[in-house]
């Protein structure tokens, strides 16, 4: 912890009046524990070019507490930036020049010597990492398109084989080679988009899937066939489609009695209205009006042996979501939290209502009649307690 006399002493220097008429002040000679705090101040950019400019700069920002930041390459033909979403002030262009970031008087070399804009671009990340914390990698690609050659250099470089987590198309002009390339990496614990390219019609892949979060913006060549094959992975994203409102309806029906969790989030646009009456007539359902006038739809997954139970099919005119969640999870939406596990409890009320509505029609015994009359009405003034309501024989929350 940083003394309180460093903080005074800190605090003096920088703000009060006595030394605003001294233009600078001899950063070195400053106690180390001020030297720390002025770090622990400064932006990333700041540290960034205050770590090259010495060895002893370098090992004093490394010291520092580092804050973590998810950095992203866009590479643009032979160069490449850096950016920060964190941080939108920052920005280090990169050449086979060197690197450099913007300053006051414009843009300054961080680092000036001839190599590939690739190894330029790997030893900024690699000075980058030393200053904060790095949580992932983004790596963005627009057109004009980068040649086979080029991919292959960048992802045979250790920095970027190792850390990259997350993989953007934007506006490039559909080349299988290249895309194929990128699915050779499936890997579901990183990330694939395709964004504004349209894609051949009757493309195929075996890994189309198989990275933890998929985005495809023209996913007119996606098939029922290619949505069954979905296992195990995080989020899916489908944009333009050819798919009928029967075909969401029949993916609906194998995402509900699947034997395996399939994803957590998934969102699909169809090409017209998506009709979903009768498809929930046999299950177990609880109706969510919260943002009307979509509605939501929970349901229980069919098979016992899924770990994510609880299911939530978003939907609206011509698109729906679908997502899945474990009982027991808490839910952020903005500054609140949401517990599944009530809307899980619910769930397994209704449906034992169900079972024993059903059993009461069954019977033919008196007595029975009366002990599962009084169970059923016991459940619903456990349901009734939980804020659910019945609206057109529905129950809704």
């Amino acid at each position: 912890m940083l003394s309180t006399l460093a903080l005074k002493y800190c605090h003096q220097i920088l703000f009060d009046p006595k030394f605003l008429i001294r233009k600078e002040f001899k950063y070195k000679k400053l106690p180390i524990i001020v030297r720390m705090l002025i770090i622990q101040l400064m932006d990333p950019a700041e540290r960034l070019a205050l770590s090259l400019t010495s060895k002893r700069m370098k090992v004093e920002v490394r010291l520092i507490k580092k804050q973590y930041y998810y950095p992203e390459i866009v590479f643009h033909e032979r160069n490449s930036f850096i950016i920060l979403r964190e941080d939108p002030s920052f920005k280090v262009w990169c050449n086979s020049f060197g690197y450099k970031s913007k300053g006051e008087r414009g843009n300054y070399w961080l680092q000036y010597e001839k190599r590939t804009s690739i190894q330029n671009t790997s030893l900024a990340i690699i000075r980058l990492s030393h200053v904060i914390s790095i949580t992932g990698l983004r790596i963005h690609f627009t057109k004009p398109n980068p040649s086979l050659v080029f991919l292959k250099n960048i992802f045979s470089n250790n920095t970027f084989k190792t850390v990259w987590n997350k993989i953007t198309l934007y506006g490039i002009e559909f080349n299988s080679e290249i895309v194929n390339f990128f699915l050779n990496m499936a890997d579901r614990r990183k990330e694939f988009q395709i964004f504004n390219s349209d894609m051949p019609l009757d493309f195929k892949h075996k890994n189309a899937f198989k990275f933890g979060t998929t985005d495809y913006s023209d996913a007119r060549w996606v098939t029922l066939s290619d949505m069954f094959q979905i296992r195990g992975v995080e989020n899916v994203s489908l944009g333009r489609t050819t798919l009928t409102s029967i075909n969401v309806r029949h993916f609906i029906s194998r995402f509900i009695s699947s034997a395996d969790d399939m994803f957590l989030w998934m969102q699909i646009r169809a090409m017209e209205t998506i009709q979903l009456e009768g498809l929930f007539n046999n299950l177990v359902v609880l109706e969510r009006h919260a943002d009307s006038p979509n509605i939501g739809y929970f349901t229980l997954a069919m098979s016992s042996s899924r770990i994510y139970k609880l299911l939530l099919i978003h939907h609206n005119i011509d698109s729906v979501t679908l997502s899945a969640w474990k009982p027991s999870e808490v839910v952020k939406y903005g500054n609140t939290k949401k517990e599944v596990k009530k809307v899980y409890v619910i769930m397994k009320l209704l449906k034992r209502k169900k079972t024993l509505e059903k059993k009461f029609e069954e019977s033919r015994d008196a007595t029975k009649w009366r002990d599962l009359s009084n169970r059923i009405q016991k459940l619903k003034r456990r349901i009734h307690e939980l804020g659910v309501v019945y609206r057109d024989g529905r129950a809704t929350i």
